[in-house]
């Protein structure tokens, strides 16, 4: 594995069994899936890159990528998984080929041989020469298929593979969708054969008699080949089910990805999972150009097609390119995929080459908070007397970390680490409501510990923190159904009321950026600078050697880094945490109290 994904010196090599074989063979069979490995360690690397620290933090309503894949053990239990998948895949010998593709090597080999005859001019053969257009004719109707001889038109429906040929008849297994020609529809042309590049599908004329392209049609209702294999349905419940074992059934994401995957199967249909075809997952794109973003904004019982419809015009905001690439599509893909080691089909969609919408913006990265504003946060926030409103400003500003982690952490999580220096650092696992829950942390190296400056000590904020022992220390947020969805919105009203336009992206993501250019601009050392962000630090295989955590020297220099002389600070000093603590925030117009 490389090591910017977790691997490196230690880590567990990924092995796979080529079985018996020549030696020939094995070498033709490594290169092929060395190259495919690299394409797909590239996939992982974007995925990540899409999920990094330029997406806000106000943005987790809309989570671009279910399972990424962002601790070593899942990269390498995907990775393997693939490749087993991939290997046999690779080790099938190419199948025959169908009657209609004999029929266009035939033409193609035809053709051919007359354009050789005809540029030899004199010399060539006047049998074919002399009959130039007759010979034309017939080879160019083998390619379009005219030629196909009556006995042709009845292909028998492909034999299941050995190993899962039913116990019970063949006519009890569920075939494909097969509706009947509605006479008001589009004229239809001849129908490729089963098995050809067309894959049984009907080919609709436009009024004009021109073909319509694949991904413009209703692909819920297309004709495609016969198939014993499992619906797509079926396969990715077992998929959502695989991932509440590992992540629980309440996990936010297992309902993200059950509504897209019945979001795919309502626009495109439920067919056999071997049956779709790259025309498919453009449909679906297509279709999504016009899907509003925000979910306030879709009628909840609307069909997914009306809201479609509805928005053509696209005066509601679409999906931005990282939510429609990495959220919407990633997922189906993944899905549609799981079974295709174990059942033996190709994956559909895995080299399915799309183009998406110019309407699907790229992601826009936070930008950096003036001084000025810095403080207009700090003293709105200090003037609702909300705890949370208060303390997640700073401590954004003063640690770097994410809001999602900072709203779980616990008074048992902070500790003098050296003399003098405190630092908290999540398990990674929290009881909430008598359950172990999993803190919301993107990577391993968020886990590691992270240095509390001394003015958090200065102010009384860490000897307050380390008396509430086992108790969070945002608890109203807590109790909340979303912690890390409701500090978003709440820090985004936040910024509203300081004056901060969201739509300039100055957002509380920018308060973590702005710390890690501080660490830079005082000189802390790049491996420190990540470790105290919650990033990965083996960036090449010098910086993986030593400890996994900051040292003492080191972290004597984060808690004393200087403060920006021009945010105003002292709106800090002086608080009584265990009154901020008490107060809950009300539904309607916070009425604000005077701090003493």
């Amino acid at each position: 594995m490389p090591k910017d994904l977790g691997g490196g010196r230690g880590s567990a090599p990924i092995r796979i069994s080529l079985g018996a074989c020549p030696a020939r063979e094995a070498r033709r069979m490594a290169d092929l899936l060395a190259a495919e490995s690299r394409r797909r360690f590239d996939e992982m690397r974007n995925r990540r890159l899409a999920e990094e620290d330029d997406r806000p933090e106000d943005e987790a309503f809309e989570p671009e990528y279910m399972f990424s894949g962002s601790t070593p053990g899942e990269v390498w239990a995907e990775m393997r998984g693939w490749m087993k998948a991939h290997t046999s895949i690779i080790r099938r010998d190419p199948p025959p080929p169908t009657q209609a593709e004999e029929r266009r090597f035939e033409g193609w080999r035809g053709l051919v041989g007359i354009a050789r005859e005809v540029a030899k001019g004199a010399d060539g053969n006047p049998l074919i020469v002399d009959n130039v257009e007759v010979l034309k004719s017939t080879y160019v109707k083998k390619l379009s298929g005219a030629a196909i001889p009556a006995a042709a038109s009845a292909q028998p429906a492909r034999e299941p593979y050995e190993f899962l040929k039913p116990e019970e008849p063949a006519a009890a297994m569920p075939l494909t969708d097969q509706p009947s020609q509605d006479p008001a529809s589009p004229r239809v042309a001849s129908m490729p054969e089963p098995g050809n590049d067309g894959a049984a599908e009907d080919q609709e004329l436009d009024e004009q008699g021109r073909p319509i392209p694949a991904f413009k049609r209703d692909r819920r209702f297309v004709k495609r080949s016969v198939s014993r294999m499992p619906m797509f349905s079926d396969v990715s419940e077992e998929y959502l089910a695989a991932r509440a074992g590992a992540s629980g059934e309440t996990n936010k994401d297992l309902k993200t990805a059950r509504f897209r995957r019945d979001l795919f199967i309502e626009l495109i249909g439920d067919h056999p999972v071997d049956t779709y075809t790259p025309a498919d997952l453009q449909a679906y794109i297509s279709l999504l150009t016009f899907w509003p973003a925000m979910q306030s904004q879709r009628p909840k019982d609307a069909p997914a097609r009306e809201i479609i419809e509805a928005n053509r015009d696209l005066h509601l905001r679409p999906l931005s390119r990282n939510a429609l690439q990495h959220g919407y599509v990633s997922i189906v893909k993944t899905m549609i995929g799981y079974r295709s080691a174990t059942l033996g089909y190709a994956d559909p969609f895995a080299r399915a080459k799309v183009w998406w919408p110019k309407t699907a913006t790229p992601a826009v990265s936070a930008e950096p908070l003036s001084a000025e504003r810095i403080s207009a946060v700090f003293r709105v926030g200090a003037e609702s007397g909300l705890l949370d409103n208060i303390l997640l400003p700073l401590l954004g500003h003063l640690t770097g970390r994410r809001i999602g982690l900072l709203i779980h952490l616990k008074g048992n999580d902070i500790r003098e680490k050296y003399r003098g220096v405190y630092v908290a650092q999540t398990s990674g696992i929290t009881l909430i409501d008598g359950r172990w829950s999993r803190v919301p942390y993107k990577t391993d190296a968020s886990t590691t510990f992270f240095v509390l400056h001394e003015f958090l000590a200065e102010i009384g904020f860490v000897d307050w923190a380390m008396a509430q022992g086992d108790a969070f220390l945002f608890p109203e947020l807590m109790r909340l159904a979303d912690p890390s969805k409701s500090a978003s919105s709440y820090m985004g009203r936040l910024f509203a009321r300081a004056g901060i336009p969201k739509s300039r992206k100055e957002v509380f993501h920018s308060l973590r950026g702005g710390q890690i250019e501080d660490m830079r601009d005082s000189k802390i050392d790049s491996r420190d600078r990540r470790l105290q962000a919650g990033h990965a630090v083996a960036v090449d295989e010098h910086e993986g050697y030593g400890f996994k955590s900051i040292t003492e020297i080191r972290a004597r220099e984060l808690a004393k880094l200087p403060l920006n002389p021009e945010i105003d600070f002292s709106v800090f000093r002086g608080l009584d945490f265990d009154r901020l603590a008490t107060r809950k925030r009300k539904a309607g117009r916070q009425v604000r109290d005077q701090l003493e």
